[in-house]
């Protein structure tokens, strides 16, 4: 598949689908998660997630937060199971949620990239009997998000475009780096050229330093009068 990058768009399950944000989790364990955020015609948010793990093959999900998050903490707070823990927090290994049965797998910690700023996550993954929804309780440095996913084929992603009228930082770099030499040079000849019509509209360079009470400008010379009377020429 393509490579994504910011502004791209796809299609999937006939929607169109615009990546607005890039993030990447390197997770203590090795893996490494790449995290697209997409919006559609709609407004609507989701999220490609690709993983990549050493000696498999990419795996694809897409993925749902949830937007009442004190709703779902209050239902489940109700479960009578053996509990997981961040931290202070606990959640129950195993739970209900939209009529389907998640039970707990394991925990991921990380550290997630996004353009210069880095932020740590630990993530508590949840999965259904057949390994093809998931559910993900993710402790960030300042929130919890959770979200639900389902697994995708590869091939589901579908009719990738660049869109040019987009530009991001690292097009801008790429664009910088490839035509730097360029780039100097023509500063250098704009600024010579500003430089040079600076010089061209002075004052005289002959003035005699010890007239204090003439100025010349552009060849026509004006006497400062030591009367009120104030210019004159």
């Amino acid at each position: 598949m393509q490579k994504l990058k910011r502004g791209y768009l796809f299609d999937y399950k006939k929607q169109t689908w615009k990546v607005t944000d890039i993030y990447k989790i390197k997770w203590d364990d090795g893996s490494q998660t790449t995290e697209y955020q997409v919006k559609n015609k709609k407004g609507e948010v989701r999220y490609l997630m690709l993983e990549f793990v050493r000696k498999q093959k990419t795996s694809f999900t897409f993925w749902e937060k949830i937007a009442d998050i004190n709703q779902f903490l209050k239902t489940i707070s109700k479960t009578e199971a053996d509990f997981v823990s961040i931290g202070s927090a606990k959640f129950p290994k195993q739970f209900q949620y939209k009529n389907v049965t998640y039970t707990f797998d394991e925990r991921c910690d990380g550290t997630c990239h996004y353009d210069y700023e880095t932020e740590r996550v630990n993530s508590l993954d949840y999965t259904n009997d057949d390994d093809s929804k998931f559910f993900a309780i993710q402790l960030w440095d300042d929130e919890i998000e959770i979200s639900t996913g389902i697994s995708i084929l590869k091939s589901q992603i579908s009719n990738i475009q660049e869109r040019t009228t987009f530009i991001s930082s690292d097009s801008v770099w790429d664009f910088i780096s490839k035509y730097f030499v360029g780039i100097i040079f023509t500063l250098f000849m704009l600024m010579t050229f500003l430089l040079n019509k600076c010089s061209s509209n002075s004052w005289d360079g002959n003035r005699d330093p010890n007239d204090s009470t003439k100025v010349y400008r552009n060849s026509n010379n004006y006497y400062r009068g030591r009367s009120s009377r104030g210019f004159g020429k």
